[in-house]
This record gives structure tokens, sequence and C-alpha cells, in this order.
């Protein structure tokens, strides 16, 4: 029977990849900071602590979720996610796991300002530097609705008055979480191991506006959405992060949105992923 083993099971992607795979017959490994909070099959693993010899022992799949989003400066960025999962694929590596798998974003691309996405591409040079794959997931809707998807619903529901960013931003590409499981599922059953860059999201943009809306449509109340430039959301958030608060949504996330690197062509998009429907999504 394979063995996959999953960091940051405990984690919203993370608990679909063990759903999905459970449900498909392997035998997975849940890689936490936490594993008593489980109940089977869990071992510690925290980015940037030295990972245990054995931890990888007998697994034939290894898909990093992991992220500390903790760190404050580039430095720690690099220090906890970058050299905690470079320790992590050289372990894969002298473990013989045949398929190497890290979740990436398409917060990562040249040019980014993000220090989110900036480590991301980091670590996807790794991986591929390994032999393994790297997957850029869109925005991530569905299931128990957490995720940057999952505030902009919250956000949507209880305020009559919706801010939303204004000026050079992306269009997000959806992903549903389930699809993105399913997807790594099948694609590690076949013969070959999964190597190279995916771009894991429905081809189909959408502006911020449109997806605000349509959340409110749903809901069937009326909102107002207000566009504010995003470098005043930046600066103000930058502010209060300087004085040592921490708000819901953080500014190196606003920069992870901002236009400023070439983004995928649409052709090169991974296929299987659903359109986005309201009517699937987590509001009520």
């Amino acid at each position: 029977m394979k063995r996959c083993a999953i960091t940051g099971a405990n984690g919203y992607l993370g608990k679909a990849m063990v759903r999905a795979f459970g449900e498909a017959g392997w035998v997975v490994e849940s890689l936490v900071r936490r594993p008593e909070q489980l109940q089977t099959n869990a071992h510690r693993f925290v980015l940037g602590e030295t990972c245990d010899p054995k931890l990888l022992s007998g697994v034939d799949v290894l898909i990093h979720c992991a992220w500390d989003f903790s760190p404050g400066t580039w430095d720690d960025y690099v220090r906890i996610n970058v050299d905690g999962s470079k320790e992590l694929f050289d372990l894969a590596v002298r473990a013989n796991v045949e398929n190497l798998i890290f979740i990436s974003s398409m917060s990562a691309h040249d040019g980014c300002r993000s220090n989110y996405g900036r480590a991301k591409l980091r670590c996807e040079e790794q991986v591929l530097a390994h032999g393994g794959a790297a997957i850029r997931p869109g925005l991530v809707w569905g299931g128990d609705g957490s995720g940057l998807h999952g505030a902009i619903e919250k956000v949507t529901r209880r305020l009559p008055v919706v801010p939303i960013l204004s000026g050079s931003l992306h269009s997000l590409h959806m992903c549903h979480v389930d699809d993105l499981a399913r997807f790594l599922c099948s694609e590690t059953e076949k013969d070959t191991a999964l190597k190279g860059l995916y771009i894991a999201a429905d081809k189909t943009p959408w502006p911020m506006r449109k997806l605000v809306s349509q959340i409110a449509a749903a809901t069937s109340k009326f909102r107002i959405i207000v566009p504010i430039p995003w470098r005043l959301v930046w600066w103000l958030l930058r502010g209060l992060e300087s004085i040592g608060i921490r708000p819901p949504f953080r500014s190196d996330s606003v920069l992870g949105l901002v236009r400023d690197g070439k983004l995928p062509d649409p052709n090169t998009y991974s296929d299987g992923f659903r359109p986005y429907d309201t009517a699937e999504s987590s509001v009520k």
C-alpha cells in the first residue's frame, strides 16, 4: 500500500489532501506542529526546525503544504520557510521519495514584490532542482471556507459597505480545494513522477469587484462596494504592523495582489478545475 506524507495536514489545504488520499486507499502520514491533536499517523514537523532523519522513511509521495506566516522580515522568511523547505526536500531525496510536490502560489512569479511570493518562488526553484513539482493554485475556495476566499466571504456577509482594493491588481483565478486534492491524487497514481510547474486554477479571470458582487448576491443582501487605493491600504497595514499590531489582513498580502509581474499564459492552466460557483462555496 502506498504512503503519502502531507505537511500542514491540519490546515485548509492539508485537510483536503488527507481526505482525498485516504479515500483513494493511501496510507496518509500527517506531518504537523502538534501531532498529539490528531488521532493516528501523525508526526511532528515544524518549518525551521531540524527534521527527524526517519521522518520520510517508506514514503512514496510528499506533499508540502505547510507554511509559516509569522515572519515579519525577509531574513526570517528565508530562515524558516525557504531553508526549512530545502531541508525537507533534501530529506525526501535521501529517502528516495518518488513524488516530491510543493504547494506554491500564484503570488510567486518573476518580479513579485511580496515576501510571501518571493519565498514561494525560492522554494519552487528548490523543488524543481530536486526533480519534483511545484503547484500554483489560484484563489482556493470551497470546503470549510477558510483561507483568503473565506475571509472575503465573511467580510461581505457582515459589512453593509465592503471595501475592495483598487489599482493595478491581478484578476483572480479560482481553484476549488477538492479539485486541487483530486488533481494531485490522480497525478500521483500514474507510473511517472509528477515534475515541473503547474498552474492549478480555472482559466476564467475574476476581478475582485465581480467576486464580491457574486458573494453578496448569494447572501441575498445589498452591499455597497467601495474601491480603496491599494497603496493607502498597504501603508495603513504596514503602520499597524510596525507598532506591534497584527491586523487580520497582512500588508504583505496586499503586495501579493499587485500586478507586478507577468501572469501565466491561460493555456498553461491545468485542466479539471471547475468554474467558480457561489452555490458551492461556504456562503450561507
